[in-house]
């Protein structure tokens, strides 16, 4: 039994999205009521307060306020576990000297939303197709919202708890659901062995010079959403005017966002359809697009340039593609395999000899001076990073016919092994 999640958008009417509003301002102000608690036990008699403390006391809180008791007492104790699950993170990041970040008091409207932990005090109804019905509450005070989506596990799979959020005005519905295993394989159409590097320029590229176009949804966008902004800038900040714009910035922001996320989905889920083995290196998004700007004593070089680069390495989604593909390769008994970026150093290898030939990042043909193989840069990283699959111990591939040359410092590499059950095919 594994868990998988889907997210279906609500509906509500008028009268159903003023009560979920009242509902997340009330979970809320008990977030912020038992933050508070806390920091004033410790500050005045140097008490910790836990999660166990603060749970007992709900009743006492729903018989003093009785619009606590419709929220259900699941839902309200899993926004005191939401607290302190923060207080985790924090003492956490303390002990491995990390930034704290304390948690934080939070304004309503900036409250994301609200939880059930378990199947009670909710049901989730399918009609089949993309409509749903989401029953919320029990008895004379329930309320049922319309709802919009579907997943692809079929009728096996049991919703375990959900998450209501609310983004840009509408509503939405997180559902993890308990999936039987057979439900969760993905059919597999051919058994090839692919090597891929991620790029800004194509936003894949292949060992066999195949190349993904990278749609770039973010700078298409950006000439409409410089006009917003400017347009923003000139009214007066937290007028009606402000508002509604800073709701159309936002708005197209999620757009984007949604189109990244289904472009990101759909590619994924070609290749582990189409792949046995999918060699790719191992990325950090974060440090890739870490700012130039420096310091005040050694300022930095480019930092413009730096920027505009930044921005297109982020909107191109390495990272969410690695997650797409870690978790999709599982299901469909593909075996991906990840190389050590900094040890292997795909983009600087040659995939003939293997000697490393270092290049800017403007040089976009790879020539080796050693053996004098020349191709395309993003597919020799590509090639690269296949051959470091095929020789890497462990893996389960056949190997290179013949030992490559300075193979003997190369550094074992992350491979996600094929799970024991048979794949669909």
């Amino acid at each position: 039994m594994q868990r998988r999640k889907a997210t279906l958008k609500l509906y509500p009417n008028a009268a159903q999205s003023a009560r979920l509003e009242a509902w997340t301002r009330l979970h809320c102000e008990l977030y912020n009521a038992a933050l508070e608690e806390r920091i004033d036990a410790w500050r005045k008699a140097r008490k910790s307060i836990s999660y166990n403390d603060q749970q007992n006391a709900l009743p006492e809180i729903k018989a003093a306020r009785p619009e606590f008791v419709e929220l259900g007492s699941h839902a309200l104790q899993q926004t005191l576990r939401r607290l302190d699950l923060a207080f985790q993170s924090f003492f956490r990041r303390v002990k491995a000297r990390q930034t704290p970040g304390f948690p934080r008091f939070k304004a309503a409207k900036r409250f994301s939303g609200f939880a059930y932990p378990d199947p009670s005090g909710w049901k989730l109804m399918q009609h089949g197709g993309r409509g749903a019905t989401l029953r919320l509450g029990s008895g004379d005070a329930a309320m049922s919202i319309r709802a919009r989506g579907r997943h692809r596990f079929g009728a096996d799979a049991k919703p375990n708890d959900i998450t209501l959020t609310r983004r840009n005005g509408h509503w939405f519905v997180s559902v993890t659901l308990r999936v039987p295993d057979a439900a969760c394989a993905r059919e597999r159409t051919a058994d090839l062995r692919r090597g891929v590097d991620f790029g800004v320029n194509d936003w894949a590229t292949f060992d066999d010079g195949q190349t993904i176009a990278n749609p770039r949804w973010l700078r298409t966008e950006l000439p409409k959403l410089a006009a917003l902004q400017r347009q923003r800038a000139r009214k007066k900040k937290g007028s009606v005017r402000y508002k509604r714009l800073s709701q159309c910035v936002a708005r197209l922001h999620d757009r984007i966002g949604n189109l990244r996320r289904d472009f990101v989905h759909q590619e994924t889920t070609r290749m582990v359809r189409q792949c046995a083995v999918l060699a790719t290196e191992q990325l950090a998004p974060k440090n890739m697009s870490r700012s130039a700007k420096g310091t005040v004593e050694a300022p930095g070089r480019r930092v413009r340039q730096k920027a505009g680069l930044n921005r297109e390495i982020l909107s191109a989604a390495f990272g969410m593609a690695h997650q797409m593909l870690a978790y999709k390769a599982e299901e469909a008994g593909t075996r991906l395999h990840l190389s050590n970026t900094r040890q292997i150093k795909p983009s600087q290898r040659c995939s003939a000899c293997w000697e490393l030939v270092p290049k800017t990042l403007a040089e976009r043909m790879h020539v080796c001076p050693h053996c004098g193989h020349a191709m395309p840069r993003d597919r020799n990283s590509a090639l690269v990073v296949l051959i470091d699959a095929h020789n890497t111990p462990g893996t389960g591939v056949a190997a290179r016919p013949k030992p490559l040359p300075r193979q003997r410092g190369k550094s074992r590499s992350v491979t996600r092994e094929t799970p024991a059950t048979t794949p669909c095919v």
